[in-house]
């Protein structure tokens, strides 16, 4: 289980979402994540490493979060520091910083920008792994269930044995008597790595985030350990980094044309242009449109009537759209319209 850490933030995620599907609207984890704070966070200890996961921000008006996720040898780790003073100073050392943009309606991870390299991630080749976690069965285990401290009873005796409980950490200090409630699933049977894995999760009953993860193949445990956890984090990343917005197909049909765009549905309003490229002035043509939302493609459908007013026959267009909160940004068709 050497490769458990690449999985580590679907798994923790998609445990989370999965009981969201399975369970009532109002569950304790999704209630969870939506009530989630910005600088909700958690350190993990698992494969000589230390990986601090964080709420950066909460879009309430979309259902989406963005969690920031860095990475760090135990051994690199400066002892002199608290977590939360390496994650403000910018977390030297750092070996993997990720940010995730996670939509809760839909269950899935909606973009992944890695800052320490500077660039977005690719997640498809994660699409198998997310489809089975998000069939596993997540359930709480029974008081009878649980790992207790101690040498079991006598035949015919009770179990008077307290809960084994992990250990909690707010900014560094221990919190004694912490209690925590268990959920358990089973990976299937998929001759991957995780094949079989049992996985038992402690949540408190207050945070977002879990405390402690074992992993167990029926031979050996792999421990995933909150060392630290906290409030009112500040990032030092000042912004998640969209991908630009594109305009990705022209479709005509019947009276109707519809312009794909991708990437811009952060953006509440557009003014849409024609410039017509067969004339040496380049003329520009306001328009005006119908907008349609679905998930990440907004759709501008526009009246060809339109065109047979201010369109010139055979001329070639390129439609250029400008979010009206951001003067800067112009998006521009790469292919041209031919009028005919």
């Amino acid at each position: 289980m050497r490769n458990l850490h690449k999985y580590f933030i679907l798994l923790l995620f998609l445990f989370l979402t999965f009981s969201i599907r399975v369970f009532s609207e109002d569950n304790l984890f999704k209630k969870r994540l939506k009530e989630a704070k910005k600088g909700d966070f958690v350190v993990f200890e698992y494969n000589k490493l230390y990986s601090s996961l964080s709420v950066f921000e909460i879009d309430t008006e979309n259902n989406r979060v963005i969690l920031e996720e860095i990475i760090i040898p135990k051994d690199s780790f400066d002892k002199k520091l608290s977590f939360r003073d390496w994650i403000e100073k910018k977390a030297n050392e750092s070996t993997s910083w990720t940010m995730y943009e996670i939509d809760l309606s839909e269950n899935k991870i909606i973009d992944t920008y890695s800052v320490s390299r500077n660039c977005f991630i690719d997640l498809k080749n994660q699409i198998s792994i997310t489809a089975k976690l998000l069939d596993l069965e997540l359930n709480k285990l029974l008081d009878r269930d649980r790992k207790k401290i101690g040498p079991p009873p006598s035949v015919g005796e009770v179990d008077r044995r307290a809960f084994w409980q992990p250990m909690k950490y707010i900014d560094g200090k221990r919190i004694k008597r912490a209690k925590f409630n268990v959920y358990r699933s089973i990976w299937p049977d998929d001759s991957s790595e995780l094949s079989l894995k049992r996985f038992d999760i402690y949540f408190d009953k207050n945070f977002v985030f879990p405390y402690f993860i074992e992993v167990n193949n029926g031979h050996m445990s792999y421990m995933i350990k909150g060392v630290d956890s906290g409030k009112n984090l500040k990032s030092s990343i000042s912004f998640f980094p969209k991908r630009a917005a594109e305009i990705t197909d022209l479709k005509k049909k019947d009276d109707n044309l519809t312009i794909f765009v991708k990437n811009a549905n952060q953006y509440k309003n557009f003014s849409l242009y024609a410039i017509d490229t067969s004339r040496k002035d380049k003329m520009i043509h306001p328009l005006e449109f119908e907008m349609e939302k679905e998930k990440d493609l907004v759709f501008l459908n526009v009246d060809l009537k339109i065109f047979n007013k201010i369109f010139e026959k055979n001329h070639k267009y390129r439609f250029v759209l400008a979010p009206d909160s951001a003067q800067d940004i112009y998006i521009e068709s790469r292919d041209l319209f031919v009028w005919r």
